[in-house]
């Protein structure tokens, strides 16, 4: 089974303007994110291209929710407070 990950930050101005804190986490997050694809557990991730969007998305191939929730507990930008995220089962429908 597929998971989409859909992460906003908590300070809507967080990715245009991010303090030196946000920028630190940020920075962990993404290093998080290229390990689990490394590892093969991250399809793909990324942000928007819209101008002025703050919305990011994550696929995971995992066999159930609680895997992708210990793996979003786990996330820097999560634990660090400047992200929330929001799990649904997703279907890849063509690779």
């Amino acid at each position: 089974m597929s998971w989409l990950v859909v992460l906003r930050p908590v300070r809507e101005e967080m990715p245009f303007e991010p303090t030196e804190e946000e920028s630190r986490i940020v920075s962990a997050h993404y290093e998080y994110l290229k390990q689990l694809r490394a590892d093969g557990r991250l399809v793909l991730a990324g942000p928007s291209a819209l101008p002025g969007d703050t919305l990011g998305l994550g696929i995971f191939d995992q066999d159930d929710r609680a895997e992708v929730e210990a793996i979003v507990a786990d996330d820097p930008a999560v634990t660090g407070g400047i992200m929330t995220a929001e799990i649904r089962p997703y279907r890849i429908s063509v690779r």
